[in-house]
Protein backbone atom coordinates (compact mmCIF):
# COMPACT_ATOMS: atom_id res chain seq x y z
CA UNK A 1 0.00 0.00 0.00
CA UNK A 2 2.67 2.64 0.84
CA UNK A 3 4.50 1.96 -2.41
CA UNK A 4 1.31 2.27 -4.44
CA UNK A 5 0.45 5.48 -2.56
CA UNK A 6 3.83 7.08 -3.28
CA UNK A 7 3.75 5.96 -6.90
CA UNK A 8 0.32 7.59 -7.29
CA UNK A 9 1.83 10.98 -6.40
CA UNK A 10 5.21 10.56 -8.09
CA UNK A 11 4.89 14.02 -9.68
CA UNK A 12 4.86 15.49 -6.17
CA UNK A 13 7.67 13.39 -4.76
CA UNK A 14 9.99 16.38 -4.24
CA UNK A 15 7.27 17.97 -2.09
CA UNK A 16 7.03 14.77 -0.04
CA UNK A 17 10.81 14.62 0.39
CA UNK A 18 10.83 18.20 1.64
CA UNK A 19 9.25 16.93 4.85
CA UNK A 20 11.60 14.02 5.37
CA UNK A 21 14.39 14.20 7.90
CA UNK A 22 17.23 12.25 6.25
CA UNK A 23 19.23 11.71 9.43
CA UNK A 24 16.16 10.36 11.26
CA UNK A 25 15.17 8.28 8.23
CA UNK A 26 18.59 6.62 8.16
CA UNK A 27 18.36 5.93 11.90
CA UNK A 28 14.87 4.44 11.52
CA UNK A 29 15.99 2.15 8.69
CA UNK A 30 18.97 1.05 10.78
CA UNK A 31 16.64 0.04 13.61
CA UNK A 32 13.92 -1.53 11.45
CA UNK A 33 15.72 -3.14 8.50
CA UNK A 34 19.47 -3.63 8.86
CA UNK A 35 19.99 -5.24 5.42
CA UNK A 36 18.31 -2.22 3.77
CA UNK A 37 20.45 0.11 5.87
CA UNK A 38 23.66 -1.70 4.93
CA UNK A 39 22.68 -1.77 1.27
CA UNK A 40 22.12 1.99 1.01
CA UNK A 41 23.56 3.89 3.95
CA UNK A 42 26.51 1.98 5.44
CA UNK A 43 29.72 3.95 5.14
CA UNK A 44 27.98 7.34 4.97
CA UNK A 45 27.83 9.74 7.87
CA UNK A 46 24.11 10.29 8.60
CA UNK A 47 24.59 14.07 8.80
CA UNK A 48 26.04 14.02 5.27
CA UNK A 49 23.03 12.23 3.76
CA UNK A 50 20.64 14.74 2.25
CA UNK A 51 17.31 14.64 0.47
CA UNK A 52 19.03 14.20 -2.91
CA UNK A 53 20.57 10.96 -1.71
CA UNK A 54 17.24 9.85 -0.24
CA UNK A 55 15.63 10.60 -3.61
CA UNK A 56 18.15 8.34 -5.38
CA UNK A 57 17.43 5.53 -2.92
CA UNK A 58 13.70 6.06 -3.45
CA UNK A 59 14.11 5.80 -7.23
CA UNK A 60 15.61 2.34 -6.72
CA UNK A 61 13.47 1.19 -3.80
CA UNK A 62 10.04 2.74 -4.34
CA UNK A 63 9.63 3.55 -8.01
CA UNK A 64 11.27 0.35 -9.27
CA UNK A 65 9.71 -3.05 -8.72
CA UNK A 66 9.13 -4.70 -6.35
CA UNK A 67 9.59 -1.76 -3.97
CA UNK A 68 10.45 -1.51 -0.29
CA UNK A 69 7.30 -1.10 1.84
CA UNK A 70 9.05 -0.04 5.04
CA UNK A 71 11.04 2.75 3.39
CA UNK A 72 7.90 3.99 1.60
CA UNK A 73 5.97 3.91 4.86
CA UNK A 74 8.65 5.90 6.67
CA UNK A 75 8.52 8.61 4.01
CA UNK A 76 4.73 8.81 4.39
CA UNK A 77 5.05 9.04 8.18
CA UNK A 78 7.52 11.92 7.83
CA UNK A 79 5.15 13.74 5.46
CA UNK A 80 2.19 13.19 7.80
CA UNK A 81 4.18 14.55 10.74
CA UNK A 82 5.09 17.61 8.68
CA UNK A 83 1.39 18.13 7.96
CA UNK A 84 0.08 17.07 11.34
CA UNK A 85 -2.74 19.64 11.50
CA UNK A 86 -4.10 18.57 8.09
CA UNK A 87 -3.73 14.89 8.98
CA UNK A 88 -5.57 15.33 12.28
CA UNK A 89 -8.36 17.32 10.62
CA UNK A 90 -8.76 14.62 7.96
CA UNK A 91 -8.95 11.91 10.62
CA UNK A 92 -11.55 13.94 12.54
CA UNK A 93 -13.68 14.29 9.41
CA UNK A 94 -13.41 10.63 8.46
CA UNK A 95 -14.21 9.48 12.00
CA UNK A 96 -17.55 11.29 11.76
CA UNK A 97 -18.45 8.69 9.10
CA UNK A 98 -17.23 5.69 11.09
CA UNK A 99 -15.10 5.65 14.23
CA UNK A 100 -13.23 2.66 12.79
CA UNK A 101 -11.72 4.47 9.79
CA UNK A 102 -10.17 1.27 8.45
CA UNK A 103 -13.65 -0.23 8.09
CA UNK A 104 -14.73 2.49 5.66
CA UNK A 105 -14.83 1.13 2.13
CA UNK A 106 -16.06 4.26 0.37
CA UNK A 107 -16.82 7.84 1.31
CA UNK A 108 -19.90 9.16 -0.48
CA UNK A 109 -19.15 12.02 -2.90
CA UNK A 110 -21.33 14.51 -1.01
CA UNK A 111 -19.38 13.89 2.19
CA UNK A 112 -16.07 13.92 0.33
CA UNK A 113 -16.88 17.30 -1.24
CA UNK A 114 -17.80 18.68 2.18
CA UNK A 115 -14.53 17.43 3.66
CA UNK A 116 -12.50 18.90 0.81
CA UNK A 117 -14.38 22.23 0.99
CA UNK A 118 -13.71 22.50 4.72
CA UNK A 119 -10.04 21.53 4.50
CA UNK A 120 -9.45 23.83 1.51
CA UNK A 121 -10.23 26.81 3.75
CA UNK A 122 -7.02 26.15 5.69
CA UNK A 123 -4.81 24.00 3.46
CA UNK A 124 -3.51 23.93 -0.10
CA UNK A 125 -5.27 21.55 -2.51
CA UNK A 126 -1.98 19.81 -3.31
CA UNK A 127 -1.50 19.05 0.38
CA UNK A 128 -5.05 17.67 0.62
CA UNK A 129 -4.35 15.56 -2.49
CA UNK A 130 -1.18 14.18 -0.91
CA UNK A 131 -2.96 13.49 2.37
CA UNK A 132 -5.74 11.62 0.56
CA UNK A 133 -3.38 9.58 -1.63
CA UNK A 134 -0.71 8.82 0.98
CA UNK A 135 -3.23 7.78 3.63
CA UNK A 136 -5.64 5.86 1.43
CA UNK A 137 -8.68 8.04 2.15
CA UNK A 138 -11.57 6.27 0.43
CA UNK A 139 -12.76 9.03 -1.92
CA UNK A 140 -13.90 8.03 -5.41
CA UNK A 141 -11.04 8.23 -7.93
CA UNK A 142 -13.01 10.53 -10.25
CA UNK A 143 -13.63 12.92 -7.36
CA UNK A 144 -9.93 12.97 -6.41
CA UNK A 145 -8.94 13.75 -9.98
CA UNK A 146 -11.56 16.46 -10.54
CA UNK A 147 -11.38 18.22 -7.18
CA UNK A 148 -7.79 17.74 -6.04
CA UNK A 149 -5.76 17.24 -9.20
CA UNK A 150 -7.67 19.54 -11.57
CA UNK A 151 -8.96 21.92 -8.89
CA UNK A 152 -12.55 21.88 -10.11
CA UNK A 153 -15.30 23.06 -7.74
CA UNK A 154 -17.83 20.69 -6.23
CA UNK A 155 -20.81 20.11 -8.51
CA UNK A 156 -23.80 22.22 -7.50
CA UNK A 157 -26.14 20.26 -5.28
CA UNK A 158 -23.52 17.59 -4.50
CA UNK A 159 -22.13 19.18 -1.35
CA UNK A 160 -24.24 19.14 1.82
CA UNK A 161 -25.03 22.26 3.80
CA UNK A 162 -21.97 24.03 5.18
CA UNK A 163 -22.84 23.07 8.76
CA UNK A 164 -22.31 19.42 7.82
CA UNK A 165 -18.81 20.18 6.54
CA UNK A 166 -17.45 21.39 9.87
CA UNK A 167 -15.60 18.82 11.97
CA UNK A 168 -17.19 18.16 15.35
CA UNK A 169 -16.15 20.53 18.12
CA UNK A 170 -13.92 19.22 20.87
CA UNK A 171 -16.81 19.44 23.31
CA UNK A 172 -19.04 17.35 21.04
CA UNK A 173 -16.26 14.85 20.45
CA UNK A 174 -15.78 14.44 24.20
CA UNK A 175 -19.45 13.43 24.72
Amino acid sequence: MPIKALRSVADHFDEILRYSNPKRLVNETFKADKPFYFKHFKGYRPEKIGRGFIKKVAQREIFADPGHELFANLLIIHWNEGHLKLYEEMVTHVRTIDEDVEAIERIEPAKAHAIIDDLAKRHELVDILLCVRLNGVRFDEELIVSRLEKGEPAPAGDAPAQADAEPPSEAAAAE
